[in-house]
């Protein structure tokens, strides 16, 4: 009889251990370090920080339906909303001209979860819808060119073109760069929220493009970013298949005290840095170069895969990204989804080894524990 009791005692102790290591531990408390708060773990303590969830345009509704995981995930920092111009520029003849409904929608629910937002802000989309994301009423006015990977976009350093995205990130920051919410701001130079140039090798077939050329537009136009004084961080996005611009791209950055990183955060990058060959866009040797200086950001290349295939598993780029100094990391809402949600199908096996990467880079980078 004694010996039962001490059984019944003993799981009681094992229960209640159980029951207090989930309680305190880094997914159900408030022992995280902040991300919204200095942080002398990360190599810029002052500027922003953490994990966050890409929430692109494709995806808004699988974001609502199933954010409430994310929402209430503590290594959560906040979310990337993608804020597309035509979406909120009616045009120069509107009045209101901007409708801000739609950015504030996709907000509301991680302000109210006491999240961060950061923005990315789309001139032109990718795929053959690129020009949806212009204002029509300035589309029509802008010289333009044509090609089959993104069909219609702007000539991006004609003045018509420079003149009507200035103007709009001028009232952009005026809107949202005092936001308590706001971590920063990444405007796309090129295509999406990156600097590419779209239809680049249509361009250069007719004598238009050249690296000088675009070189020059990138710095105009990260020259007007600062000239609009935002209290917000910018950010501003390298070119993998361009080492040597973005060599200068992160010169510039640093000089202008402008954040950069790239979206293409995978397994290859990796296994060239630890053969000692070079990342796409040179990226490991400027984030080596310019750590502690500004803070770098990175993005996965696509959804990652447990076994380590395709863009590479997500516990090996999030090791591999805090070795090289980054201090904020974009990531998919597919694998936020699979490390957490228990109906997600990849959960039974990815979920150990995902959640502890996740809390052990959220340790170094911060998170939003409740």
């Amino acid at each position: 009889m004694k010996k039962a009791w001490v059984c019944v005692f003993a799981s009681v102790l094992m229960l209640l251990a159980v029951s207090w290591a989930q309680k305190s531990g880094p997914e159900n408390s408030s022992n995280l370090p902040k991300c919204n708060e200095p942080l002398q773990s990360v190599p810029v303590p002052d500027a922003p920080h953490g994990l966050f969830v890409l929430l692109f345009p494709g995806q808004r509704r699988l974001a609502e339906q199933r954010q409430d995981v994310v929402l209430k995930n503590p290594l959560v920092c906040g979310a990337e909303v993608y804020v597309v111009w035509s979406e909120v520029d009616k045009g120069p003849g509107a009045n209101p001209r901007y409708n801000w409904e739609i950015v504030e929608k996709q907000m509301s629910p991680w302000v109210k979860a006491g999240k961060m937002i950061n923005f990315i802000v789309w001139a032109i989309g990718y795929g053959q819808a690129s020009s949806r994301a212009i204002p029509a009423a300035i589309l029509s006015k802008v010289p333009k060119t044509t090609c089959n990977a993104y069909g219609t976009v702007p000539i991006f350093w004609s003045k018509e073109f420079m003149s009507a995205y200035q103007e709009f990130m001028s009232a952009f920051v005026e809107k949202w760069g005092s936001n308590p919410s706001v971590g920063y701001i990444r405007f796309g130079l090129g295509a999406g929220g990156e600097s590419y140039p779209a239809c680049m090798f249509e361009l250069m077939r007719h004598g238009e493009y050249s690296d000088d050329r675009w070189r020059k537009y990138l710095f105009d136009m990260m020259d007007y970013e600062k000239s609009l004084n935002s209290p917000k961080q910018i950010m501003v996005s390298l070119i993998g298949q361009k080492p040597e611009v973005s060599r200068d791209i992160a010169e510039h950055a640093v000089k202008l005290g402008f954040g950069f990183g790239i979206q293409s955060l995978n397994a290859d990058a990796m296994q060239k840095h630890r053969s000692g060959g070079t990342c796409n866009g040179d990226w490991c040797r400027l984030f080596e170069k310019y750590h502690g200086k500004v803070p770098l950001e990175l993005q996965t290349f696509a959804r990652t895969e447990a076994s380590g295939e395709g863009t590479g598993s997500l516990v090996d780029l999030l090791a591999f990204g805090v070795q090289m100094h980054a201090q904020i990391f974009e990531l998919y809402l597919q694998d936020w989804l699979a490390a957490s949600d228990k109906d997600d199908p990849n959960f039974k096996s990815v979920h150990g080894d995902y959640q502890k990467a996740l809390e052990d880079t959220a340790r170094i980078v911060g998170g939003s524990p409740r």
